[in-house]
């Protein structure tokens, strides 16, 4: 804000503001100070936070002593300490106050109607008042004070209660009701008067339900990235989305893989329940079975691998696997066409280093169904 417009509500005479009203207007910190109407140094302003500074003469400052009791509901209390002091109706101001010493409270008064005037002429033409403070409250570390603000008007303050704006052909007149009390007072140029006016240590109005709801600045400047924003939040919501159903996807697939894969180690292996870990417990019984650790004899892998060879290379119909763990016997169930078949078959497994031999077998009507029987050879 030590950079922002500011405008200074300072014309003599001045109660009921306008949009046409003449006000002095500074653009930024260290520019000429110029007199303008406030509906056009407000529309300076667009898209950019603006300060403004009331004349004491638009507001009642005072201060009171409060229990603390009291201090607790400041708000309540003050229309009533103070209904004698105002001529308006309390109802009609907003009050804003601060610690003093001791018991006492500064206290700056302002018409409600006012700010919500000054709020609203600021939206119509596209700025924000950020900020809204008395002159006579930000200077009171300099006063007494006086400065010339041009266009034919004087600023005097004798301290933060008492302050006005005068033509300059009214001085004279005002002098014997002044006294001494300006005698002592500062002298201030227009560049130096805006100078502490931005130092800004007034109390600021713009609280409670005035507060500025957000910062048009700011907004102004993002306001080019905005629809880029909506859409990158869109394409990462719909990101996420995918993501999800993707995830819900695989892990009903994986579901279904591991029912599927326990069904089929059961059927592997008949007796067996399958279990949660039933990777490990698949190697476990891979490992038994070809180590033959059991008690068995020789391994189960080298009774498979010439039975599988073969089942790949001959057109027969694999129906059923079996190991006899104890006495180290592959029993294969097959089908084929004639029992020529099943010959070529048994001498395919003797001629891949398998000791087979047809157990036994039935003709049917589709062919020949027959139980290989194969050892290991010796």
């Amino acid at each position: 804000m030590a950079d922002a417009p500011l405008i200074y509500l300072a014309g003599a005479g001045e109660t009921q503001w306008q949009p046409d009203s003449p006000v002095l207007f500074q653009p930024h910190r260290g520019e000429a100070v110029q007199w303008l109407g406030l509906g056009e140094a407000l529309a300076a302003c667009q898209g950019r936070n603006v300060a403004v500074v009331i004349s004491v003469s638009c507001a009642r400052l005072t201060h009171v002593s409060l229990s603390r009791k009291q201090a607790r509901h400041l708000q309540r209390v003050l229309p009533y300490l103070l209904e004698e002091q105002l001529l308006d109706n309390p109802d009609d101001l907003w009050f804003v106050s601060r610690k003093g010493s001791g018991d006492d409270y500064q206290v700056s008064a302002v018409r409600r109607e006012l700010i919500t005037r000054l709020q609203q002429w600021a939206r119509e033409a596209g700025a924000q008042m950020a900020s809204l403070r008395v002159d006579a409250d930000c200077l009171q570390a300099v006063l007494p004070l006086t400065a010339d603000l041009g266009n034919r008007q004087q600023l005097l303050l004798i301290d933060r209660e008492q302050g006005l704006v005068i033509d300059a052909d009214q001085q004279e007149a005002f002098a014997p009701l002044l006294g001494d009390s300006l005698d002592h007072a500062r002298q201030v140029d227009l560049p130096t008067l805006f100078d502490e006016l931005r130092q800004y240590h007034g109390q600021e109005l713009l609280t409670g339900p005035y507060t500025p709801k957000q910062d048009r600045q700011k907004n102004a400047l993002l306001g080019p990235w905005r629809p880029v924003a909506y859409l990158a939040a869109a394409v990462f919501l719909v990101a996420v989305v995918a993501l999800w159903i993707q995830q819900w996807r695989y892990q009903q697939a994986a579901d279904q893989a591991l029912v599927q894969a326990k069904q089929r180690y059961e059927q592997l292996f008949p007796g067996d329940k399958a279990t949660s870990a039933l990777n490990r417990q698949f190697q476990g019984r891979l490992a038994r079975l070809g180590g033959g650790v059991d008690g068995g004899g020789a391994a189960f892998f080298p009774l498979l691998a010439p039975v599988a060879q073969v089942l790949k290379d001959m057109k027969v119909e694999p129906k059923r696997l079996q190991y006899d763990q104890r006495q180290n016997v592959l029993l294969l169930d097959v089908g084929a066409k004639d029992y020529a078949q099943l010959e070529a078959l048994q001498n395919a497994i003797r001629k891949q280093g398998g000791n087979a031999s047809i157990a036994n077998y039935r003709n049917g009507a589709q062919g020949v169904s027959a139980r290989i029987k194969v050892e290991q050879p010796g």
